[in-house]
């Protein structure tokens, strides 16, 4: 569960339809009287919860009395979660000197990030009333719409224009213009060059790396949301790097592993830089939480046959080198079954779905379907063909795990006008691209208070180094279909060998 502090809401979204005379008298007298009074018997979590809800579902004003009831019933650096969580509200109705008052009443005993998040939010307040947060009027998107990554360009910007076309139906907000710029046929930072000059208030993208590190030159007087990150830490003023990071769901299955017991992991990745990326995200995931990496394995990737890797990070190699020894020492055959490594709490397996439907068959020969293993979303392609993964588990995107309500519509207006990408590769990109359009928003009015948030490619934040990282669902392969299972800690998932034999 996230803190309070760490909830946001969407500024300007609905603030022509909560701003009546009799709300805001309601928030007033709740920011007046700062809380509620004492409060008898709270259950904590379960009115926090009852807060986030409320926030969720845009009743403003009742989930600022929940976290006023909370404040009343709080101590310490919780205490000043509270009201920082209450004063974001405050400062979303545009009730600036009630959440001035909120955040000196957290000043007392807070955390340092508190004091950051305190701070970021005074400034905040301070550039909203001297109106120095300037309208957006004109939105440029980058992408290769020609070249090798064509496909995957009009599904981002298919979801970017929905999102777009979404608010100019609501009429919620002013809606900027929308300029869409070929990287592909001008080079990133020609294109990147011509949408500032043609007066961009905002530019998303470029797409690819090699773009991402042309403009690093050019960027910073525009505010920018790159489509893809450098894993070198280069940055630059103004830039915020968004990507669908393999690297995020390494880092997802190893945390999911270790809630569920797993201390000691193996790997199998292969042979390539992608296969080296994803396993250095998901060690050192692992390794802070308390875990540790015990062996890996490369593999050819476009071979068929895993035997080889197998049988090294199992140690089974070994057993049969001990057999073979033992037997010529005694000069007769003995009775005798190949066995395991049997310290191996977790297995890791970076592939994609055509090696992944391979690979996992043979770790069941190998006696490893008993052991809790994960991949990421490259494992998973929609159809018919996933019964060899059954029970393997993976992460991947709430837009492609996840039967949200929220995302319905979406999801039909995609099955409707583009039936060719409606496989999760494809999907994939029309949540990269709705995301990204929504975060425009939330950058460009207040990132530095930028807290976690639901959205199609994950539960998303912002760092200080201007990433957006994601957190994300888990599924496990049933009967071929992909089944979400919990994130908390709790009974470890059936194993594959199990779910193999239920067929």
């Amino acid at each position: 569960m996230l803190p309070p502090s760490k909830r946001i809401v969407q500024a300007r979204t609905s603030m022509n339809r909560i701003r009546t005379p009799v709300l805001l008298l309601w928030v007033a007298m709740i920011a007046a009287c700062g809380t509620l009074g004492p409060t008898p018997s709270v259950d904590v979590s379960t009115l926090e919860l009852e807060a986030e809800r409320l926030l969720a579902e845009e009743q403003f004003a009742q989930s600022l009395q929940a976290y006023s009831q909370l404040v009343s019933v709080s101590t310490g650096s919780a205490r000043s979660g509270y009201l920082i969580a209450g004063a974001r509200i405050l400062l979303e109705l545009g009730a600036y000197d009630s959440a001035r008052d909120w955040l000196g009443r957290a000043g007392d005993d807070t955390t340092p990030a508190q004091e950051q998040q305190i701070h970021q939010l005074q400034e905040t307040i301070a550039a909203t009333e001297r109106g120095t947060l300037p309208t957006l009027e004109r939105v440029a998107l980058l992408l290769p719409l020609t070249g090798a990554q064509r496909s995957a360009a009009i599904a981002i910007q298919d979801g970017f224009v929905a999102a777009h076309l979404g608010d100019l139906q609501a009429g919620t907000r002013a809606v900027p213009a929308l300029e869409v710029y070929d990287t592909g046929a001008l080079g990133a930072d020609a294109a990147y060059r011509r949408a500032r000059d043609d007066g961009a208030d905002f530019i998303v993208g470029p797409l690819l790396k090699p773009e991402l590190e042309a403009i690093l030159g050019s960027a910073g007087s525009t505010p920018t949301l790159a489509l893809n990150s450098l894993e070198d830490g280069s940055a630059a003023a103004n830039l915020y790097q968004f990507a669908l990071a393999p690297e995020d769901e390494a880092r997802e299955v190893a945390r999911h592993a270790v809630a569920n017991g797993a201390r000691n992991a193996v790997a199998l990745i292969p042979g390539n830089e992608w296969g080296n990326r994803l396993l250095n995200s998901f060690r050192m995931e692992l390794e802070s939480l308390g875990g540790q990496l015990l062996q890996y394995r490369t593999y050819n990737p476009g071979g068929q046959d895993f035997s080889g890797a197998i049988t090294t990070v199992l140690n089974i190699d070994r057993s049969d080198d001990r057999h073979d020894r033992l037997r010529a020492s005694l000069g007769f055959p003995l009775g005798f079954e190949s066995r395991r490594r049997q310290d191996v709490d977790v297995i890791f397996v970076a592939a994609v779905a055509s090696a992944g439907r391979l690979l996992v068959p043979q770790l069941r020969f190998y006696f490893a379907g008993d052991i809790p293993t994960y991949a990421t979303s490259a494992i998973y392609e929609s159809g018919n063909r996933n019964r060899d993964l059954d029970g393997l588990l993976f992460a991947d995107t709430p837009w492609v795990l996840l039967a949200e309500p929220a995302s319905q519509p979406l999801k039909a207006t995609l099955q409707r006008y583009w039936p060719q990408r409606t496989s999760a590769q494809w999907t994939r990109f029309y949540g990269l691209g709705h995301d990204a359009y929504r975060l425009i928003y939330r950058l460009h009015d207040q990132a530095a208070a930028l807290g976690s948030f639901p959205a199609l490619s994950g539960e998303l934040s912002l760092s200080e180094d201007g990433r957006v990282h994601r957190s994300l669902p888990l599924a496990q392969f049933r009967d071929g279909q992909p089944v979400v299972v919990a994130v908390e800690a709790g009974p470890v998932p059936e194993s594959s060998a199990e779910i193999a034999e239920l067929r």
